[in-house]
């Protein structure tokens, strides 16, 4: 019966850990960036076998120069990092995605589809590559909302060389 009892929680607590909480939607943001037929959309949902956060840094700048790309400074600045240790057989196939942006301090929203961004965007893949720095992107949309919580709902597309959107919820 002690074994039974001892199963019984274990398998509630394997299952309550797997439940994860859905990620809110802004469903007052009129966000344009993704028409839907997009073959990458990062979202906080982070698929299997790789980690994804999707931070916001307040009184920060970019930095090309630093790792990550964030350093102190006047503005606010958004981090997406996306990364796989890829599989345990191959050897140097570790990956990561980085894609930084940055806004005045004192902005609640944003919104800008061009082909000349003006807003200062940077993306790097880290890998076993030849170069690895950090690349402005100058092609793409980019929409957020600060919501009453801190939290920023955005929306991105970067066109060019690389394609990929980004559909989530940042935080600090």
């Amino acid at each position: 019966m002690k074994n039974v009892i001892l199963f019984m929680f274990s398998f509630l607590l394997l299952l309550s850990s797997c439940n994860k909480d859905k990620v809110e939607t802004c469903e007052d943001c009129n966000f344009t960036c993704l028409d839907g037929v997009e073959p990458d959309v990062y979202t906080n949902e982070c698929r299997t076998g790789w980690t994804c956060s999707f931070k916001v840094f307040e009184q920060s700048k970019i930095s090309t120069d630093e790792a990550q790309g964030v350093v102190s400074g006047d503005k606010t600045v958004f981090q997406m990092i996306r990364s796989t240790d890829g599989s345990p057989d191959i050897e140097d196939d570790e990956f990561t995605e980085i894609l930084v942006f940055q806004l005045d301090s004192s902005q609640e929203s944003f919104s800008e589809e061009a082909s000349e961004l003006t807003l200062r965007v940077h993306f790097k893949q880290v890998c076993f590559c030849p170069s690895v720095v950090f690349n402005p992107i100058f092609d793409g949309c980019l929409q957020g909302e600060k919501q009453a919580d801190g939290t920023w709902f955005v929306q991105v597309f970067i066109d060019g060389q690389i394609e990929f959107g980004v559909e989530a919820q940042f935080s600090n």
